[in-house]
């Protein structure tokens, strides 16, 4: 019996409308920006309801940390339900549960502020909110191995994540500012939550989400020998039994998560440290332009860079993208706003394409059933980055100045890419060809 996997997908073009009009995708696509919009404008969404009703930006900002800590801590679990039960049943079930809670976090917000029994209630709430909220970019990252063979396609699959993301995090919380003043304190928070909710629906009701992911397939091809150890062992495990610590201990998967912990810092250094250096520089109008050019930047670099990727091997690409990522933030360390749009520009060209590395990276790390929670891994330590980054980089620019921040990220980045760096080839996985499965024989798994 042919053990080949059966896309849903199959064709000879890479490129990005010939695999966005593949068979099955364009629906998915729709439902991923519907999703994705929601949830890139639901932080800001909220910031912006509990300042305008309580007049307090710190109290607020305490608030969205509640809600990172629910979004970093929920990315684990649905990525493990996902791989255990497939799409349906967790999507369906958590966007209920997210509707009900939101509607309950309306409540509370509505009640009295004075006393500290509110605010612990208040924080209750908006954990619960943030921790039952469907993880888009968790349902989206795991049809993409049941629609597309391995190679080109699904790589450019991959760049398209990455920069469908970045553009939503770039409209989306203008818009979501833009409807709290013009209309109620809560309506962009209300409007994220049926968009996600409602991607989430169309997601579980789509054909690709009534299948299972696959069991694990050994990485050899014909005369390549038997199957590695490592797959032997998950195998007899069944692929998810020995819980969280079994995806950490595949080989080459904490090089990668070191990597997604860098990529977290260095964005949440930049992104605070621009705000700082725009108001250091008289420049605090164009904070929100500065950021926009940064997000651009991601955009054009993962449309450009993706179509033709230097190295080929992403193990290596990976820690060579972080160093340059890393350097390009030294002109914004000479002072003056053309040194920071430089530095926004030639960084921003970077960020897209790492994320691409790390998505390509995770299929060749991971079994098919592990896939997704695996990729959750990954997520929560880019979160758990960003507000390390932002913490850090706040207390250097208050303490020292912007120039300093930028420099201390530029160092921090560059010793992330060389521990990478230093640990390629655990991430090396299987030989390239062994994407390639033989009709003529069946792996071991």
């Amino acid at each position: 019996m042919s053990t080949e996997p059966a896309y849903a997908a199959n064709g000879k073009g890479s490129g990005y409308l010939a695999v966005l009009s593949a068979p099955g995708v364009p629906r998915l696509v729709v439902w991923s920006l519907a999703g994705r919009f929601g949830f890139a404008g639901s932080n800001l969404a909220l910031l912006t309801y509990l300042h305008e009703v309580t007049g307090s930006l710190g109290f607020a900002g305490s608030m969205m940390a509640l809600s990172l800590v629910g979004t970093a801590l929920t990315g684990l679990l649905q990525g493990r339900l996902v791989d255990r039960f497939g799409l349906r049943r967790p999507l369906l079930v958590l966007s209920g549960a997210h509707c009900a809670a939101s509607a309950l976090l309306v409540l509370v917000v509505s009640g009295p502020h004075a006393s500290p029994s509110h605010a612990v209630l208040l924080g209750a709430v908006v954990l619960l909110q943030s921790f039952t909220q469907p993880m888009i970019a968790v349902a989206s990252r795991a049809v993409w191995p049941r629609l597309l063979p391995p190679g080109p396609r699904r790589e450019t699959a991959y760049s398209y994540e990455t920069v469908s993301m970045e553009a939503c995090y770039l409209l989306a919380p203008a818009l979501s500012v833009t409807l709290a003043q013009l209309v109620w304190p809560g309506t962009a928070l209300v409007c994220a939550v049926v968009l996600v909710a409602g991607a989430s629906v169309g997601f579980a009701t789509a054909p690709v989400a009534r299948t299972r992911t696959a069991a694990p397939t050994a990485p050899e091809t014909a005369g390549s020998g038997p199957a590695p150890a490592w797959w032997k062992r998950t195998a007899r495990a069944g692929g998810s039994a020995e819980g969280h610590r079994l995806v950490l201990r595949f080989p080459g998967m904490p090089s990668l998560l070191l990597a997604a912990l860098g990529f977290g810092v260095g964005v949440g250094f930049v992104t605070v440290t621009t705000t700082g250096a725009a108001d250091a520089l008289r420049a605090s109008h164009s904070t929100g332009l500065l950021l926009a050019a940064w997000s651009i930047s991601s955009v054009a670099g993962g449309l450009v860079y993706n179509r033709r990727p230097w190295p080929r091997r992403p193990e290596v690409r990976l820690p060579l993208l972080m160093a340059a990522f890393a350097l390009s933030l030294l002109p914004a360390t000479a002072g003056g706003v053309p040194g920071l749009v430089v530095a926004l520009v030639l960084s921003g060209a970077t960020l897209a394409p790492q994320l691409t590395a790390q998505s390509i990276l995770l299929d060749r790390l991971v079994p098919a059933d592990r896939i997704t929670e695996a990729y959750g891994w990954t997520t929560t330590l880019v979160a758990t980055g960003n507000a390390a980054g932002q913490a850090m980089s706040g207390v250097l620019v208050e303490r020292f100045d912007h120039r300093t921040a930028f420099l201390v990220c530029a160092c921090l980045t560059l010793v992330f890419a060389a521990l990478v760096g230093a640990h390629r080839r655990l991430m090396s996985g299987p030989d390239e060809s062994s994407h390639t499965i033989s009709r003529d024989t069946t792996p071991a798994t």
